[in-house]
């Protein structure tokens, strides 16, 4: 079953005529007088629904105000996907447009939970509502006034959670792989430290003197300084060292010849420095002797390697609680944007690598601290650079990040080569639930974020420029600011 297709609005034949006295359940309602309820009752209709039954659909006109009287009722916006915010309204409760309410059509659908009764009062009758019963005027501004406040709230924390999502899901993705590569790194230095227990053992039973064990172990513990000049070779240098090694390890009987000549020629060990550390050595070990030295490297390399990966998982780690700002209070705070942008890119990395998009990044350092929510202004680096590498083409794609400081603001600028955004569509980009991408890949709420973070909360600016291969986000944050929003 697709659970995608939007059932049709009630059937007209469950409309009724609507009781008076049941409109009194509503608290706006209570306490007007009978033929006030009358009026409304007069001009409603009764629709009796079973759950599952849809009373409006997306792109329906917005022409009715819905009284729920009883039972309880969702309305669910159809372009988010399935985990989108969602409204719930029970006994009492009203919803769809009411007086002063802009809604021109309906931009999810609304379903009932459970059995239900609901009112619709029609949007055309108004007017005439607010001349008959005048108190209603300023319970509906208050009412209104509730409602945008609660969505605003409710539609910018899905926002966050959907980011985080997002997020979330490329971090996974990251870690797996410095995370599998202890794993393995481990489980091979484990293997090897086994093996190299019952080599000494061979070492220590042939008569081999300290001072030739010491010989030996020397190379390990210069290997680390021999390294860098190693990861300077071209692959046919190292083809060729690896060759002369592995054919030296042969003559002397050694097993896996060419597998340990790798480990020697990482650590810049060559024929020479074994024969020389081989001098104290008795010929009849020397294969032993040669693969206790080897195994000692090849540890030294995995751990190293782990080491390596740990860093790799601190740094992840770090950045995404430097995104969140999740071990500070909510507060203003003095903040390096640059440090917000870095985090937010090293959140970016799998995807900005997934699709292969060239990423430039010119931020002046040091930029000017601004007085701001950090975590908030992450959300808007984050819905920015999201939106630009989702413009750009894979492999060939361009996102361009700059930041500055100019005239007592700091400035930053996200770009993209991307087609662009045609006119007909640059001023509704800013509308909430806006969005030109599929069902499910965009919740149209990411600029709109953006600009009531920018704009309303530090008092800044967000300006937009846009033709095909040059898409430019400009925020533009005064250094001191005395934002409200969301505080």
């Amino acid at each position: 079953m697709d659970t995608n297709v939007v059932p049709p609005p009630v059937p007209a034949r469950s409309v009724r005529a609507v009781p008076p006295s049941a409109l009194r359940v509503v608290p706006m309602f209570a306490d007007l007088a009978e033929e006030e309820l009358e009026f409304i009752a007069a001009r409603s209709e009764l629709l009796e629904l079973e759950p599952g039954d849809a009373f409006f659909v997306p792109g329906e006109p917005a022409e009715w105000m819905f009284i729920s009287l009883e039972g309880t009722l969702q309305a669910r916006r159809q372009n988010v996907g399935p985990d989108g915010p969602v409204f719930t309204f029970s006994t009492g409760d009203l919803g769809g447009v009411i007086p002063f309410s802009r809604m021109k059509e309906f931009l999810g659908t609304g379903r009932a939970l459970t059995r239900a009764k609901l009112a619709r009062f029609p949007k055309s009758a108004f007017g005439e509502l607010l001349r008959r019963i005048p108190v209603l005027e300023q319970r509906f501004v208050s009412h209104l006034i509730d409602r945008v406040r609660d969505a605003t709230k409710r539609d910018a924390q899905f926002e966050k959670l959907t980011a985080l999502g997002k997020l979330a899901a490329g971090l996974a993705h990251e870690l797996n792989n410095p995370v599998s590569a202890v794993m393995q790194s481990m489980a091979d230095a484990q293997r090897r430290v086994d093996e190299r227990g019952q080599l000494t053992a061979e070492l220590v039973r042939s008569g081999i003197s300290s001072d030739a064990v010491l010989a030996l172990d020397a190379l390990r513990s210069g290997a680390a300084d021999r390294r860098q000049r190693v990861e300077r070779m071209d692959a046919l240098e190292r083809g060729e060292r690896e060759e002369a090694m592995s054919a030296w390890l042969q003559g002397i009987g050694l097993r896996d010849a060419w597998v340990r000549a790798a480990t020697f020629v990482d650590g810049g060990v060559d024929e020479v420095m074994l024969e020389r550390a081989l001098t104290g050595v008795p010929s009849a070990v020397w294969p032993a002797a040669i693969s206790w030295l080897e195994i000692g490297l090849a540890a030294q390399t995995l751990f190293a390697a782990t080491e390596q990966a740990a860093e790799r998982i601190a740094t992840l780690v770090g950045a995404m609680r430097a995104y969140t700002h999740m071990d500070r209070a909510r507060e203003m705070t003095d903040v390096d944007v640059r440090e917000g942008i870095d985090s937010t890119l090293a959140l970016f990395s799998h995807r900005i690598r997934e699709k292969g998009v060239t990423l430039v990044r010119e931020i002046d350092d040091p930029l000017p601290k601004v007085r701001a929510y950090p975590g908030d202004l992450n959300q808007v680096w984050s819905n920015l650079l999201d939106n630009a590498i989702d413009a750009v083409a894979p492999a060939t794609g361009r996102v361009t990040i700059r930041g500055r400081g100019e005239d007592g603001m700091v400035v930053v600028e996200v770009r993209d080569d991307g087609p662009g955004i045609p006119p007909a569509l640059a001023d509704r980009v800013w509308e909430p639930f806006f969005t030109t991408k599929e069902v499910g890949k965009g919740t149209g709420l990411g600029l709109d974020v953006a600009r009531r973070v920018a704009v309303d909360q530090h008092g800044g600016e967000l300006l937009m420029s846009s033709s095909p291969g040059d898409t430019r986000f400009v925020v533009r944050l005064p250094l001191t600011t005395a934002g409200t929003f969301g505080a």
